[in-house]
């Protein structure tokens, strides 16, 4: 992606202070998350069942309130008054991380600052896609998941120099203050309104619909993805993935520990994954892409797998002191990270219509989170029983081997594809003559929905208003839609990188 593309959505105010709060904000949260991962584990002391506690904590709220949050983000009006809100609220917890005595006070904080956590993200997200143009929606959710990686590596860095000069609490008062600068630069975007559910419910259903609206919208989203067979798979790949991760992941800073890092180096080690998911973003194209998502997804877990099956060597090994070693190991694992965190949004964007956006997301990102239950206190066992290096040596192998059997996937997905393009209509007639052009009515229904779907529209899933809008269309504004997107297939050259937040990890992830 060029530099004048990647920056275009700059040129809108509303989403320059949407993306400069989001910016301020995700460095406030991995300054905030490397601070609260020192405190337990340099501070007060404790071990791996602590660490696992901690993305417990994390992880409850995402699988509790997310598909609720979905749903309510596809039907708010006042976007930007919630965002404000769930911003000065998390400001407040964070302050409140200082007066936390224990460690059962500090994960009640935590699930508290999460749970705005969950209805802000996909709030925000949906409010990215009103305030630019479409032709711009590219820009904007690249530069979003740049931002989000980037903050990888100014977050722990700079949480390192407040801990080593002014002590981990530091950190929490920088956190809370990255909340409400966001808050103030939110509060200043102007959205236009949004129409009022309710107004379009017949009389006598308003009741009724309130009663059982959110619950109608998850059960949309949920069926949506279940005849989508790509999401199904998505899904699936990403959720095993996350559950081997949080095996290892959450032990980091023991390993870590073990291997002679510092609490103050530890920061360092955790930017080099963050700047390596920020250069592997980059590098990602629409290049890359045309080898197939699923088979970018597949490469990614296979060098993932490898780099934390080093580490799980050195612990082995007990290669103590060589912070250099691990620092470029680290920038590895988290350039091949990348393919992961952009394989995962891009095709569940590339696959859900705007409208299901919300529920879609938040639904998606449940699934694999709900794993973070049990993945964490499972690697905090087979630490204690059989060591921190056994747990490395054990995800990295299987990481490595999951990846492999989803880039054979992709690859047969790929071939399918190709043998589709070469013979887009099997059935074709080749000795029917072409369809008139004129208005809509002069082209059969089933002829322009198949030409559409030869074409690789996703006719299938589309809701039954879209459908009608299809239907209204005349043959060349068909015609016009199919060579768009035969154009795009043959020349794009930039990924569609939508993201709202990062895939939750521990500290290496």
């Amino acid at each position: 992606m060029d530099r004048l593309s990647l920056t275009a959505a700059l040129r809108h105010r509303p989403f320059r202070l949407l993306y400069g709060g989001q910016a301020i904000s995700s460095v406030g949260d991995w300054l905030d998350y490397l601070a609260l991962v020192v405190l337990l584990t340099y501070t007060w002391g404790h071990g791996a069942g602590a660490l696992a506690a901690l993305s417990v904590a994390v992880a409850v709220p995402m699988v509790a309130l997310a598909p609720v949050a979905g749903a309510l983000a596809d039907r708010m009006s006042d976007r930007i008054r919630v965002l404000v809100g769930c911003d000065v609220i998390r400001a407040g917890l964070a302050l409140g991380y200082l007066a936390a005595p224990n460690l059962q006070v500090l994960l009640v904080l935590v699930v508290c600052k999460v749970s705005f956590g969950a209805l802000f993200t996909p709030v925000h997200q949906s409010t990215l896609r009103s305030v630019v143009p479409e032709a711009d929606l590219l820009s904007a959710m690249s530069l979003t998941v740049f931002t989000n990686q980037a903050a990888k590596v100014a977050g722990p860095a700079l949480s390192g120099l407040l801990i080593a000069g002014f002590g981990v609490r530091a950190a929490f008062i920088v956190d809370a203050a990255t909340f409400v600068v966001s808050a103030v630069l939110l509060s200043a975007v102007r959205l236009p309104p949004r129409p009022d559910p309710k107004a379009a419910a017949p009389d006598g259903a308003e009741e009724s619909a309130g009663r059982t609206g959110l619950r109608a919208d998850i059960a949309e989203g949920m069926r949506f993805i279940a005849r989508t067979p790509a999401l199904i798979a998505l899904i699936g790949s990403v959720a095993a993935t996350l559950f081997l991760v949080l095996t290892f992941d959450t032990l980091s800073p023991l390993a870590m520990r073990e291997l002679g890092v510092g609490e103050s180096s530890l920061g360092y080690v955790v930017a080099a994954v963050g700047l390596g998911a920020a250069l592997g973003t980059l590098a990602i194209s629409g290049r890359v892409m045309r080898a197939g998502p699923f088979v970018v997804l597949g490469v990614a877990q296979i060098v993932v797998g490898a780099a934390v099956s080093g580490i799980g060597t050195g612990l082995g090994l007990d290669a103590h002191g060589m912070v250099w070693l691990w620092m470029p190991i680290a920038g590895v694992l988290g350039f091949a990270a990348a393919g992961i965190m952009v394989v995962f949004p891009y095709v569940l964007h590339r696959e859900t219509p705007p409208e299901l956006t919300g529920r879609v997301t938040a639904i998606a990102n449940a699934f694999p989170v709900l794993l973070q239950l049990a993945a964490p206190p499972l690697g905090a066992a087979l630490a204690d029983w059989a060591g921190v290096g056994f747990v490395f040596l054990t995800a990295g192998p299987a990481l490595a081997a999951l990846g492999a059997v989803v880039w054979l996937y992709g690859t047969r997905v790929r071939r399918r594809s190709e043998h589709s393009s070469e013979h887009p209509n099997p059935h074709r007639d080749d000795d029917q003559p072409p369809p008139p052009t004129g208005r809509a009515d002069t082209m059969p229904d089933t002829q322009r929905l198949d030409a559409l779907r030869a074409a690789g529209f996703p006719v299938d899933a589309l809701t039954p208003g879209q459908l009608d809008a299809l239907h209204g269309l005349s043959d060349e504004e068909a015609d016009l839609l199919i060579s768009v997107q035969l154009r795009l297939h043959a020349t794009a050259d930039e990924v569609e990188a939508h993201s709202g937040e990062p895939i939750i990890g521990g500290v290496l992830f």
